[in-house]
């Protein structure tokens, strides 16, 4: 049995990597091939699980609810903020970017600052919403308590309550009742 422990905590970031964490809650679940960059600005609640090769930059902060999933391969990046409420789930794939560059500016990271025209924004995920495979949200929206985005839209405005939308760019498909 106790065999079957230490393979099960093998799977798990290190305890030593989890201190580093900005705050992290009751039996939170972060895979040992996740990659979480600047960990001090990442806060994760209760519940949450952060599957392998998933990618978080912490950014200006990020902050994951009670009862998050995060899947393989997802992603929130940019280096501004992220806020996602209790009971979210973010599909394989999806990405969340905080940040990006603008073309009124030089477009690539390896740029001098001088020349170049970032920006970066938050995204803010509403309790009891969920965010589709290979989905993209675009920095500065809001997806509203409930919102569910479709596999592979591009969401480039706020989502309204429990509202869901598809496409590219996302656009309002149909509602859910609420719960």
């Amino acid at each position: 049995m106790q065999k079957q422990h230490e393979k099960t905590m093998d799977e798990f970031k290190p305890i030593e990597f989890m201190r580093r964490l900005s705050f992290v809650g009751n039996h939170v679940m972060v895979f040992k091939h996740s990659l979480i960059l600047k960990p001090e600005n990442v806060s994760l609640f209760d519940y949450v699980r952060i599957d392998d090769y998933s990618r978080i930059e912490g950014g200006a902060g990020v902050i994951l609810g009670n009862n998050v999933h995060f899947a393989s391969f997802s992603g929130i990046l940019g280096g501004g903020k992220c806020v996602i409420g209790d009971h979210c789930g973010v599909a394989q794939g999806a990405r969340i970017i905080t940040g990006t560059e603008r073309i009124t500016g030089y477009m690539s990271a390896a740029s001098p600052m001088e020349l170049r025209d970032s920006m970066r924004g938050q995204i803010t995920i509403g309790r009891l919403t969920f965010i589709g495979s290979n989905s993209v949200i675009m920095p500065n929206v809001t997806i509203h308590d409930g919102g569910v985005v479709g596999a592979g839209a591009v969401v480039t405005k706020d989502v309204a309550p429990w509202t869901i939308v598809a496409g590219v760019p996302a656009i309002k498909i149909g509602e859910r009742e609420k719960l």
